[in-house]
């Protein structure tokens, strides 16, 4: 069984849609919906914003459920200028980009280890489907428990890690969790806004919709893909 996690009723209603046999439940107050998405058995959980949510939301899913890889969906914040809405990224690793222990001489992040690979097949399978229809992004998502919207925060983010390309609040925590279980998982995001344009917040709200949308239409194909390598 495939797990897709998204943080927002926008994110997961139009995969719901897409949806057969759709059973659902509730664990602790989270909402579980297990069904065939192109025939291949799966769960979709709406997790709630920000990382602890998304950790508690995680635990209980691979706590309840026989999952053999996890895909995290929904939007993001670009953070490169050459960036354009709806373009798709693609983990190949996590970081928590506000998690700061210097007086432990911990550093930026969390000492073991400070960022969580995503899964080579998993992220080979998402961008062979993703490519074929949109502008694929491959690299490093930054994760933190604040909606990025200034450059004041794109420079602290960027000065720990350089090669970030967006930012979001959930991703960090679902992988720590899916690392921690050994379960296989990719993160991949819809580009709702870029950073470092005008009218940040104008944007997000005029096309997180679209945005998920065209995130439900490339699951149904990549949850093919990875039952047949996971």
């Amino acid at each position: 069984m495939i797990a897709i996690i998204g943080a927002m009723k926008v994110e997961i209603d139009a995969l719901l849609a897409l949806m057969e046999d759709v059973e659902a439940s509730s664990i602790q107050k989270i909402p579980f919906y297990t069904g065939k998405l192109a025939d291949v058995p799966v769960v979709v959980t709406q997790s709630g914003v920000g990382k602890t949510l998304a950790a508690m939301s995680t635990t209980l899913l691979l706590e309840h459920f026989d999952v053999s890889g996890v895909i995290n969906i929904g939007t993001a914040g670009g953070l490169m200028e050459n960036q354009a809405v709806l373009d798709v990224v693609i983990s190949t690793r996590i970081a928590h980009h506000d998690v700061d222990v210097p007086g432990w001489n911990h550093g930026f992040g969390l000492d073991n280890p400070c960022c969580f690979a995503a899964d080579e097949r998993c992220v080979q399978a998402v961008s062979q489907v993703i490519q074929e229809h949109d502008r694929a992004w491959i690299g490093p998502i930054a994760s933190g428990d604040c909606f990025v919207n200034t450059a004041q925060q794109v420079a602290r983010i960027k000065q720990e890690y350089p090669e970030a390309l967006c930012a979001e609040m959930e991703a960090a925590s679902i992988a720590q969790v899916s690392a921690h279980y050994g379960v296989p998982f990719v993160v991949v995001r819809s580009l709702s806004d870029i950073t470092l344009k005008a009218g940040n917040e104008m944007t997000f709200e005029e096309y997180a919709q679209k945005a998920s949308v065209r995130s439900a239409a490339w699951c149904e194909k990549v949850v093919v893909k990875l039952a047949e390598c996971l």
